[in-house]
């Protein structure tokens, strides 16, 4: 495993917000000793994000750290983050840490990370020979290349595959499970916004039950690209269950419903630096993962959605009661097929608005009204 995806597949976890060169320098200060702190200081902010992005190995930073590395210093780190952290991290890494769980994820991480950086230590550069095609595109180029493909593209070969499943009758059944399991919750992950709007109350238990029931299908499928795809889906699933934790998420009392915690300055920038950022990342990625569980060839009239920022009202102003004559505050007027989202009501009934006004697409899918 290379630093870039150990550290892409840390950050949505445990990066609590951080920049991407800070999170990166914060990995390798939580691995070396003090003797080895002045080699990290020397790098640039600009070093440490061609780290984290893969656009520059660690090859050199390796070589004059080796001799500094302490992996229980990692493990004093990844231990500091709560149990539902852990468990993500866990997630994340079993296709990598088979055996990881939550009692031994802090020494398995710092295992592999130490094992990251004496094997990029280690590399021999090469010279090129006269005469070598040019070298081929990165995994981070290639990665950026599957994003921009077209429409048609994805929905010619997804429908593809879903075809080829046809020739297999155990394969078929096991998609048409698999999309009657998987339905409901995607949905409701995609159309519901939990910075925003009420979660519902069940989610997480919904989420656990399709990874329950599907460890052992799963090694049923006989199709790669099947298998593929319902493990990713799966991966994003449970990574989406830590933002519906304590954490982000608070019960209101006599409803069967979840809502975000935005009752203090802590809080609301967490909703607004974490939980919002994070959760439409995730949204957006079962969305595509949604569109090839279940292709159509319209698929690519779609347009692009338009991404509108957050507008931020008197972000200075504090939260509370005193505040309702001032509800009468002027609010964007948002274009057609999108509607606003109020950020910080105290509860279901709208009966205080704090913080600030986003307005958010009607379906994550993209422009449209949704039928």
């Amino acid at each position: 495993m290379r630093f870039t995806e150990f550290v892409n597949l840390l950050h949505p976890v445990i990066g609590a917000g951080n920049s991407t060169h800070a999170f990166a320098k914060t990995l390798f200060d939580s691995i070396v000793t003090e003797e080895g702190q002045d080699v990290l200081d020397e790098l640039s902010e600009s070093t440490y994000k061609a780290y984290f992005n893969g656009n520059t190995e660690i090859t050199k930073l390796a070589k004059k750290i080796s001799a500094y590395i302490e992996p229980e210093e990692f493990v004093d780190y990844i231990g500091q983050f709560s149990d539902a952290a852990i468990q993500s991290l866990c997630d994340s890494f079993q296709e990598y840490l088979v055996d990881i769980n939550l009692h031994n994820a802090s020494e398995k991480l710092a295992g592999l990370f130490s094992l990251i950086i004496k094997e990029a230590a280690s590399t021999k550069k090469k010279g090129t020979p006269r005469g070598t095609p040019e070298e081929s595109p990165s995994a981070n180029q290639e990665l950026n290349d599957a994003v921009f493909k077209s429409g048609t593209a994805v929905a010619e070969a997804w429908n593809s595959a879903v075809t080829q499943l046809l020739d297999n009758e155990d394969d078929k059944r096991l998609h048409a499970k698999f999309r009657t399991d998987s339905d409901d919750v995607l949905r409701h992950i995609i159309e519901h916004d939990p910075s925003a709007e009420a979660t519902s109350i069940t989610l997480a238990d919904e989420i656990a039950a399709i990874n329950r029931n599907w460890q052992y299908d799963l090694r049923k499928i006989k199709d790669d690209e099947f298998r593929k795809l319902v493990t990713d889906i799966i991966k994003v699933l449970n990574e989406y269950t830590y933002y519906l934790s304590e954490k982000f998420l608070r019960a209101i009392p006599g409803r069967s419903v979840l809502w975000f915690r935005n009752e203090s300055l802590e809080e609301g920038d967490q909703l607004r630096e974490v939980l919002r950022p994070q959760t439409v990342r995730l949204r957006k990625e079962i969305a595509e993962l949604y569109k090839k569980l279940f292709p159509i060839p319209e698929d690519n009239d779609q347009e692009e959605s338009e991404t509108i920022e957050a507008e931020v009202v008197d972000d200075e102003e504090p939260s509370g009661a005193a505040d309702e004559d001032k509800e009468d505050k002027k609010i964007t007027v948002t274009p057609m097929g999108q509607i606003p989202c109020i950020a910080g009501f105290s509860d279901m009934q709208n009966k205080r608005v704090d913080r600030g006004i986003v307005s958010m697409p009607r379906s994550i899918f993209g422009a449209g009204n949704r039928t």
